[in-house]
């Protein structure tokens, strides 16, 4: 005989996402557009905005830091720390994952982007473009590298249980 329990069909139902989540995409298509709008009405600010450095010539852009951090901040804030600690038991998947986001990729998308910007793609962006280009992917695989991070430990939890 099935037993029906009340409230099993309604717990396995998938959850709908938030408003902000569900129309994600339009959100960044509409910051795309107000950016670009911003930077085209109001240009001398926009090359203000840009010198803004820290270190004469390092290229890591002051707002850019700040905006970076303010989006990084909500998702550090939610991090369990009694299963941090617990990791101390079993290191290995988070020393291979750090040890693969922090030395692996930094240095093979260094790589990468010095043999397409610098060299395949520098005759149509220009050596000042590829220079950006390539800091850009080199930071990217360490803003991927985060998230793989969380995914890792994820996987850590699993494996322990």
């Amino acid at each position: 005989m099935i037993e029906i329990v009340p409230g099993a069909i309604e717990s396995s139902a998938p959850r709908r996402l938030d408003f902000f989540a569900r129309w994600l995409s339009v959100w960044v298509v509409a910051c795309m557009a107000v950016g670009v709008a911003f930077g085209k009405s109001l240009p001398s600010l926009t090359d203000a905005l840009r010198r803004l450095e820290f270190g004469r010539g390092s290229q890591i852009n002051i707002p850019i830091a700040v905006l970076i951090w303010l989006m990084i901040t909500p998702m550090m804030m939610r991090i369990d720390l009694a299963s941090v600690l617990e990791v101390r038991r079993r290191p290995t998947g988070i020393l291979v994952t750090l040890f693969v986001n922090w030395l692996v990729k930094p240095f093979s998308m260094a790589f990468l982007g010095w043999l397409f910007f610098r060299h395949l793609f520098r005759p149509w962006i220009g050596p000042d473009l590829a220079s950006q280009y390539l800091a850009g992917v080199i930071i990217l695989a360490a803003a991927a590298g985060k998230r793989r991070e969380r995914v890792g430990r994820a996987a850590e939890t699993i494996a322990r249980h």
